[in-house]
């Protein structure tokens, strides 16, 4: 009893941390659009990678996966494939996507959509709306019912009141500090997270005696080929290349979930990319292995769990002093409130920028009220999500990933070709939308083969908007070529020339940060800014100052 008023104590002390931080973040979030949808472009590399991976992981790292390993077996370690399609994206779609949607002037994903595509008629809009909204749902669904499950196993709650408890705490400050509180907040819960991927699985080990008793124990009580790398084989077979195909896929979702693209578009600068990536590659090992280990060790120790999604959980108060358990507990409340925050926020934003200001109000609806209609849509949809929830239809893991897919295939195909193609079209953009989640959920419900429903979906609409976009017109009015044009121009070293944002934050740097910058960057600034002089040690005053 004494042990789970403990954690019961730590968890509320760390609810009311997140809900101090969105009441913190008001009055920066509050000052117009930008700042609560895109934090004004002002957070920084650190804050952002960490936002990032700890929006992207969900419940899916401290009870999918955890839960898979103890399933399966090793073979779950190969989920670890598809974090290349983060490293991808950060290299080749960070850096443009910040700079069309900034040329482009949007503050959602739909909006930058529908701007590229130049649709007046906003269909591009609606079908964006519909399908977003719907799959976020879901997705949204898979987090409060993980939710549930941790309340139940930890504090022997009932499984309802942890979902309502996690989906007020989390709607609450999504509502009060936007963006800024939804990044601040997902740092805290990045940190917490790598701690207890790297906490857990050493505490556990240890308690079995090191990995080799680890190994034996499991050989003796689930079969050598439990721990066979390649799906119960010793080598890789044609069931296993379908097999890390299928995980490989699951990793196209970076590609198409809004809640990871927005964070392109906010970034300060895409001077932060390389360090972003680098935080992220060490963050996702750290993760995606330290999961697996969990679900390994949990089975050696925990045999017979009736639900192996809480494994987690089982491991931290069984393993852990209440002081340590009760924090490996938060970080597992991080896992699922930095999805659930970034995906009320997404959502949110674009039923009222998209929705509520483009489509009914024409672009005239004023910057607060546009907030207010944000924050009163992020209450309904957490409620709705809460409901849904409390009567789930599946495991935290295929919610997850169903979700993933179906929001991988919407978005992801026509926000990368709207950066590398001049003639993709509107008609073929719509097409492939649809196509894609259509794709989706036939392939789920009836798998004509036993492969990830993300791939053969995603695929399918890329396909699409290509044949549609041959046989369609392509923009060419003098607008459109202008700000292609724009787009793609280059500065003397052949690298993108500097938008007025960039320029803004040059001229904002401190002479720290000027030391810090490479040579090729001074160059490349000196320029853009048409300045033959200047030393990047000391501030420069007047016009062509870079401080």
């Amino acid at each position: 009893m004494e042990y789970t008023t403990g954690i019961l104590i730590i968890l509320i002390l760390y609810l009311l941390m997140m809900l101090g931080i969105g009441i913190w973040s008001a009055k920066a979030s509050n000052q117009g659009s930008s700042d609560y949808f895109l934090g004004g472009n002002r957070v920084g590399p650190w804050v952002m990678s960490m936002s990032e991976k700890a929006s992207e992981s969900s419940g899916f790292m401290t009870a999918g996966l955890p839960g898979e390993a103890y399933s399966t077996g090793m073979s779950a370690a190969w989920n670890a494939v598809s974090s290349v399609f983060s490293i991808f994206n950060w290299v080749f779609f960070a850096k443009p996507l910040r700079r069309l949607s900034k040329l482009l002037k949007s503050l959602t994903i739909v909006d930058y959509l529908s701007t590229r595509y130049q649709d007046h008629t906003n269909v591009m809009r609606v079908v964006s709306i519909i399908m977003m909204t719907v799959f976020q749902t879901v997705y949204i669904c898979a987090q409060f019912v993980a939710f549930g499950v941790l309340f139940e196993v930890v504090l022997d709650m009932n499984f309802s009141t942890g979902v309502i408890v996690g989906g007020i705490v989390t709607t609450l400050y999504t509502v009060v500090g936007g963006f800024f509180a939804v990044t601040i907040t997902d740092f805290i819960q990045g940190v917490l997270m790598a701690a207890a991927f790297i906490v857990l699985p050493i505490v556990g080990i240890m308690n079995i005696g090191g990995f080799n008793e680890m190994g034996r124990s499991i050989t003796d009580t689930m079969g050598s080929d439990f721990l066979q790398p390649f799906f119960g084989n010793p080598t890789l077979t044609f069931a296993g290349v379908i097999a890390i195909v299928s995980y490989l896929f699951i990793g196209i979702g970076f590609n198409g979930a809004p809640h990871v693209l927005v964070r392109y578009m906010a970034l300060r600068t895409t001077r932060d990319v390389k360090k972003i990536a680098l935080i992220g590659i060490i963050w996702m090992m750290i993760a995606y292995y330290g999961a697996v280990f969990i679900g390994l060790a949990g089975l050696t120790l925990f045999p017979g769990i009736d639900n192996p999604e809480e494994i987690f959980p089982t491991m931290a108060i069984e393993l852990l002093p209440w002081w340590l358990g009760g924090i490996i507990i938060a970080a597992a409340l991080s896992a699922l409130m930095s999805s659930i925050d970034s995906m009320l926020l997404i959502t949110s934003s674009s039923l009222a920028e998209d929705l509520w200001n483009k489509i009914f109000y024409k672009g005239r609806l004023s910057q607060k009220k546009t907030i207010l209609v944000s924050q009163i849509s992020t209450v309904v949809i957490g409620a709705i999500g809460v409901v849904i929830a409390i009567n789930p239809f599946d495991s935290v893991f295929w919610l997850a990933v169903f979700a993933w897919a179906g929001l991988a295939t919407c978005f992801g195909p026509p926000v990368i070709l709207a950066l590398y193609w001049k003639g993709v079209t509107k008609w073929g953009a719509i097409s492939g939308m649809i196509v894609g989640p259509v794709v989706t959920i036939l392939w789920y419900f009836w798998p004509p083969i036993d492969i990830y429903e993300g791939g053969p979906a995603f695929i399918a609409a890329l396909a699409t908007i290509v044949i549609v976009s041959l046989l369609t017109k392509s923009p060419d009015d003098e607008e459109f070529q202008e700000m292609w044009s724009t787009y793609n121009e280059k500065n003397a070293v052949g690298t993108p020339s500097f938008l007025e944002s960039e320029h803004e934050y040059v001229r904002n740097m401190s002479a720290d940060d000027l030391r810090m910058k490479s040579d090729k960057h001074i160059v490349r600034d000196l320029l853009e800014r048409k300045i033959t002089t200047a030393s990047p040690f000391t501030r420069v005053s007047g016009k062509a100052s870079l401080g």
